[in-house]
């Protein structure tokens, strides 16, 4: 850029904010005025912003933002989970170990699944985990524990 000073405009364009951002990252830097513009040096400019991401608040405030960006991400994830209906059987809650569905094999050091799809493979073990928590002792049994 061969430009010795830039006005409010240029700043918005080049850094990529808007009016209100400019106007406070130009406030009390020398400059000159250019008709009805005022125009800040670029080089008094380019240390200010310098400065400003040198510094605890905006190294903290980027940290944040990439939280929230997380955060959000994470959200949408769960949310498009929670939309997927696993079918299962009505009395699935109560179930124990020796009445697991068919396709869930349970042996020592071993554990075989057959499923159809995503949904199938949650269902069967959606019913595993439940029959473990109703049925602990036969659970332990039937892996040899």
């Amino acid at each position: 850029m061969t430009a010795s000073h830039l006005d409010r405009q240029a700043v918005q364009k080049l850094i990529g904010v808007r009016e209100r951002r400019a106007r406070q990252l130009m406030a009390g830097l020398e400059g000159i005025q250019v008709g009805n513009a005022f125009a800040v040096s670029r080089l008094a400019l380019l240390a200010r912003l310098e400065e400003t991401g040198a510094g605890d608040r905006f190294q903290w405030e980027v940290s944040r933002r990439g939280r929230v960006v997380e955060d959000l991400d994470r959200s949408r994830r769960l949310l498009a989970a929670r939309r997927v209906e696993i079918p299962t059987a009505l009395d699935v809650r109560d179930r124990e170990v020796s009445g697991l569905a068919a396709g869930i094999e349970l042996s020592p050091s071993e554990l075989r699944i057959s499923f159809n799809d995503a949904k199938d493979l949650a269902a069967k073990l959606f019913e595993l985990s439940q029959a473990m928590a109703n049925d602990w002792e036969g659970f332990v049994r039937s892996v040899g524990e």
